[in-house]
This record gives structure tokens, C-alpha cells and sequence, in this order.
């Protein structure tokens, strides 16, 4: 049997979900409380009792969301450890925004509202952040002696710039981006990185 609090996560969910998926369809500032109730199949007065606001909302909703974009580009590449996880990263990257699914317009639409919510932007920041910091011990075990830190800023940078385009042109999502991102990654799809785990 399902409790109270159970059923409340499981609306504040529901919320969230209908949420991001309006955020990725609409665009973050077209976002209501009578439109997220009824993709969810609730009664408005549950986004208020919930959230203390719709931009509450939205941040929770796209932080969530971010995360689990983080966690299927950086999973890959983490599990298991070892030889060419750093290729494994470059790859999950190189695909992302290419498949079914809202994230990648969820994420594109909370960087530009981070500048006007601080809450969000902390909370970003604090996820890029640990996200580079995996990403450039990556790096130093892939390349010793490169710059782990700065060559996982620019390999994020250039899988946001990715993104970008593949949501204003979805036609670039064709290109083979694979080899030049392990280029950039300081690694060769034909040179296995890392060390194994023999």
C-alpha cells in the first residue's frame, strides 16, 4: 500500500515531468500551473501545494532533468572503469541530443534562464562543476601530462555548442562527430586511452 508520503513524491514527480516536458516544448517562460497540471493529469491546486511557485517548479523540474542528462553522458565513461573510458565519454557525448527525448532543450532553456535565477544558477554550477572535475580526471588518465581541467571545460563547452545546433538544426545530429571530439579529447579512436584495470 502506498503511503501518504510515497503518493506526495510520486505527484511531485508526476509535476516535474509534465514540467520539463512543457519547458522543452514551449520554451521555460510559456510554462503555467494550468498547463503543467493537466499534462500531468492533476488538479492545479496540487502544483501549489507542492511548489511554492512555477519558477520553483521549473528549477526543480530542470535540475533534475540536468541530472539525469549528466548521468547519461558521464555513466558510460564511469562504469566500469578503465581502458578508454575517456572514449566512452566522447561517445555518449557525441550522441546526445541525437535520440528521442526532451533533455536536450530542457538543458539549453535552464542555461539561459540560470542568468535570471540564482538558485538554479548555483545548483548549475555546482553539477558542471563535479561533472568536470570526473571528466579531467578522465582526461589525466587518458592523456598524462594534458591539462585535465581545461580539456574537460572545452570538450563540455563543445558538447553544449553540439547541442545547441542540433536542436536549431537537427540536420547537423547526422554528422560524425565522434573522431573529432576524441581529437579534442587529446585521444585517438585508433590509440586506446587509459589505463586498464587488469
Amino acid at each position: 500500500m502506498v503511503t501518504a508520503a510515497e503518493q506526495g513524491q510520486l505527484t511531485r514527480v508526476r509535476l516535474m515531468d509534465a514540467a520539463a516536458e512543457l519547458i522543452a516544448e514551449r520554451g521555460w517562460g510559456a510554462v503555467t500551473t494550468r498547463l503543467v497540471a493537466e499534462r500531468a493529469g492533476l488538479q492545479p491546486g496540487l502544483v501549489h501545494y507542492h511548489f511554492s511557485s512555477v519558477t520553483d517548479l521549473l528549477i526543480d523540474s530542470s535540475l533534475r532533468a540536468a541530472q539525469a542528462t549528466v548521468a547519461q553522458i558521464l555513466g558510460p565513461a564511469l562504469t566500469p572503469p578503465g581502458t578508454d573510458s575517456l572514449g566512452r565519454l566522447v561517445e555518449a557525448g557525441a550522441g546526445f541530443g541525437t535520440g528521442p527525448g526532451h533533455s536536450g532543450a530542457v538543458f539549453i532553456e535552464m542555461l539561459l534562464a540560470a542568468r535570471r535565477h540564482e538558485r538554479l544558477r548555483s545548483a548549475l554550477a555546482g553539477m558542471l562543476r563535479e561533472a568536470r572535475g570526473a571528466i579531467g580526471q578522465l582526461v589525466a588518465e587518458a592523456a598524462p601530462g594534458a591539462d585535465g581541467a581545461a580539456t574537460a571545460e572545452v570538450l563540455m563547452a563543445a558538447l553544449d555548442g553540439l547541442l545547441l545546433h542540433r536542436l536549431l538544426d537537427p540536420a547537423t545530429s547526422g554528422l560524425a562527430v565522434a573522431e573529432p571530439l576524441r581529437r579534442l579529447a587529446g585521444i585517438s579512436e585508433n590509440r586506446p586511452s587509459g589505463r586498464s584495470n587488469r
